[in-house]
This record gives C-alpha cells, sequence and structure tokens, in this order.
C-alpha cells in the first residue's frame, strides 16, 4: 500500500513537472519599456547553459539572442541581459528599450543532451507607453523624517 502511494506521488510530481516545462506564456511589453521573461527548469539542469532564443529555435538553426557560458550563471549582450537563479531553477531574461520589432515568439532554452527543454514565449510590443493614474494618497509617497515607532512624527510627500 505504502509502495502504491509512493509510486503514485511520484507519477504526479513528475506530470506536473512535465506540464509546468511545457507550458507557454504570453507577455505585453511597451515600445522604449522592457520585457522580464522568467524561464523555470528542472532542478537537474541548474549546471547546463541556458539560452533565449527568437523564432523558430530549430535544431540547426537557432536564433539565440543571449546565451549563458558553459559553467556561468549570467550573460549580458546589447540589450539583452540574463541572469540564472539556481536556487529557484529558473532564469531570467530582461530585454530593455523595446521595440515593435521585437515583438514575436521566442523560446526559453535549457542546453542537454539529446533535445533541448523549451518554454514558448509570445511577446507583444505595443505602440506608447503604460501610464498610471493615482488620486490621492493611500500609503505612497517618501518618507522625510522619523520612524513612527519612537513617538516621533512621521512626514510623508
Amino acid at each position: 500500500m505504502v509502495n502504491l502511494l509512493v509510486l503514485t506521488l511520484k507519477v504526479v510530481l513528475l506530470l506536473g513537472e512535465y506540464i509546468r516545462l511545457n507550458e507557454h506564456m504570453s507577455m505585453e511589453g511597451y515600445e522604449g519599456g522592457k520585457a522580464e521573461i522568467r524561464c523555470p527548469y528542472r532542478e537537474q539542469l541548474r549546471s547546463h547553459q541556458k539560452y533565449l532564443c527568437k523564432g523558430d529555435c530549430s535544431v540547426f538553426n537557432k536564433d539565440k539572442v543571449i546565451e549563458t557560458e558553459a559553467g556561468e550563471n549570467s550573460a549580458s549582450k546589447g540589450r539583452y541581459s540574463l541572469k540564472d537563479n539556481r536556487e529557484e531553477s529558473v532564469f531570467i531574461v530582461t530585454i530593455t528599450n523595446l521595440t515593435l520589432n521585437d515583438a514575436g515568439r521566442y523560446w526559453c532554452g535549457v542546453d542537454k543532451w539529446g533535445k533541448d527543454n523549451y518554454i514558448k514565449v509570445n511577446l507583444e510590443v505595443s505602440e506608447g507607453t503604460l501610464s498610471l493614474n493615482v488620486s490621492g494618497r493611500i500609503g505612497a509617497g517618501r518618507r522625510k523624517a522619523g520612524t513612527g515607532r519612537t513617538g516621533q512624527d512621521s512626514v510623508w510627500t
């Protein structure tokens, strides 16, 4: 009975990991802004090379916009940066100063023997910038003096 329970738990965990690693994401950014793409991967692949490619990302024609060197956990190339957080098994690719040409299909990739692991990412880039209208003071502002914990007054602007 215990063996069956353990086996069932392993199957559920493996299925959950398969679904997590074969999902796709959609993101939206604005011209001139930045996009942060979070790419999860399996714990066993922590030391492997990570990359982001654009377009089809086929086996023989990978347009890698950024990649880590073997054993490294960060890279930078033009408007792209990649940071690998190995404790959380996720790498984050940041694209700054977005242009309309940045829109399209990307693939988070982890290099491994055989077929690489991929997560599909669709990035949409819109014209203009995102603006927020905020009215009143709801817990926002800069503290000018005092902490409020020692009886001193706090002034927010």
